[in-house]
């Protein structure tokens, strides 16, 4: 997962720690997919650094089951996500704070944090971005490298001159990564020049992959963990088994000090369930024999919910041509690999924005308010100049929206 890349590289600063890091994926090099910002739209589902896992059949979507992207590839989730950098708000770290009754999740605390991993660069095109992002919320000391767009489009000034003209929810925002995030802005993308940086680039990039203390094995899909033995009085697992896609073979590996699981919020509680730490009755009603009762794992998930919709134009200045013609396809790769330069060093949004329902919605008045608070979007919308979240039509020019409920109620 993204975390363990995070986590491999701290421990290994300390050259008495040796550290096996086990990827289910392939590594994320050489997959030119993967490297351009563009394609994100095309790097999940069904392909090889992609899960490709499928939702239950969905009561509020009709019966449909729909997929569910999730990184199979070193780096996880983000060597295949759209990039967009978002921190949260203010009020959702207070919540972790509160409902935790540890103050070191508070956004105040976590600020040191966000800075320890940010990097911000400049964009591509190297262009003022004064009016586009409030620097002084931003490191560019860290790991993981945050910029802007660095390619200009064309919906770009009528988004900006919309957002002075509508105010209200629709109002500018410099920056939304300041804690208070409602209004609409410039997208931030965690990009490297023109190249996608994800925790496989920026914390397991070549010089710390070359620590002798940091051994890295892809293709090897972690099933369990193993007890090794008990901890004052209570179960310890130190041993890991794990699947060799190579050649099918099962393999163990015993850790001398711990195991750390960073599989993803699909991953680890499978894993964890396999192992025999969750709920006992369902363990047992499955064959698996319960180790720790633990009836938490695998509960309680919660998850955005994202929509794109196309709204035709009557202009041709889009990216529309690029998902649907195979030849523009080709001659925009080609130059995106010589000058390094042009729309593909973008993701496929350029602004985006957060919205909160009215207090007075008649919704409240029979749910309770799901955000973590004031400052913080029931739903966000997503501004692209093409329909890159959903299929071209074979004709007509777009522009796409996507919508993702972010403070969903269940």
């Amino acid at each position: 997962g993204t975390a363990g890349a995070v986590v491999a590289n701290r421990l290994t600063e300390n050259p008495h720690y040796n550290v096996l890091l086990i990827e289910a994926g392939p590594t994320e090099e050489g997959g030119l997919q993967l490297e351009i910002p563009f394609l994100c739209h095309e790097d999940t589902p069904n392909t090889p650094w992609d899960w490709n896992y499928t939702t239950v059949a969905q009561p509020g979507l009709g019966g449909r089951s729909i997929p569910y992207p999730r990184g199979h590839v070193l780096g996880g989730s983000s060597s295949v996500n759209y990039m967009i950098y978002t921190r949260g708000s203010r009020d959702d770290f207070n919540r972790y704070a509160h409902y935790t009754g540890d103050k070191g999740w508070s956004w105040n605390n976590m600020q040191q944090y966000f800075r320890k991993n940010e990097k911000f660069t400049a964009p591509v095109d190297h262009h003022d971005i004064s009016n586009q992002v409030d620097l002084k919320i931003h490191s560019t000391t860290g790991m993981n490298s945050v910029s802007v767009s660095g390619f200009p489009t064309s919906i770009d000034g009528r988004i900006i001159n919309a957002t002075s003209q509508l105010k209200g929810d629709f109002k500018f925002k410099l920056d939304y990564n300041d804690g208070k995030n409602l209004g609409f802005g410039w997208i931030q993308i965690t990009t490297n020049g023109p190249r996608r940086s994800s925790s496989a680039t920026s914390y397991l990039a070549p010089n710390f992959r070359q620590r002798p203390n940091l051994h890295i094995v892809v293709g090897a899909q972690v099933s369990r963990l193993l007890q090794t033995g008990t901890q004052q009085g209570l179960p310890a697992f130190r041993s890991v088994e794990y699947r060799l896609k190579s050649d099918g073979s099962i393999q163990h590996a015993t850790a001398t000090r711990e195991v750390i699981l960073s599989a993803g919020s699909i991953g680890s509680p499978q894993i964890l369930l396999n192992s025999g730490i969750g709920n006992s009755a369902e363990l047992t009603a499955v064959g698996i024999k319960p180790i720790v009762d633990l009836a938490d794992v695998g509960e309680n998930m919660s998850d955005h919910a994202l929509l794109g919709n196309g709204f035709l134009v009557n202009s041709t200045d889009t990216f529309d041509e690029f998902t649907r013609n195979d030849t523009a396809a080709a001659e925009d790769i080609a130059f995106w690999q010589n000058t390094g330069t042009g729309f593909l060093v973008n993701t496929i949004a350029s602004h985006l924005g957060f919205i909160r329902l009215p207090s007075n919605d008649p919704i409240f008045k029979t749910n309770a308010d799901p955000s973590a608070g004031p400052h913080s979007g029931h739903y966000e919308l997503l501004i692209a100049n093409s329909l890159a979240l959903v299929t071209s039509p074979p004709t007509g020019n777009y522009l796409g929206i996507g919508n993702a409920v972010v403070s969903p109620s269940s």
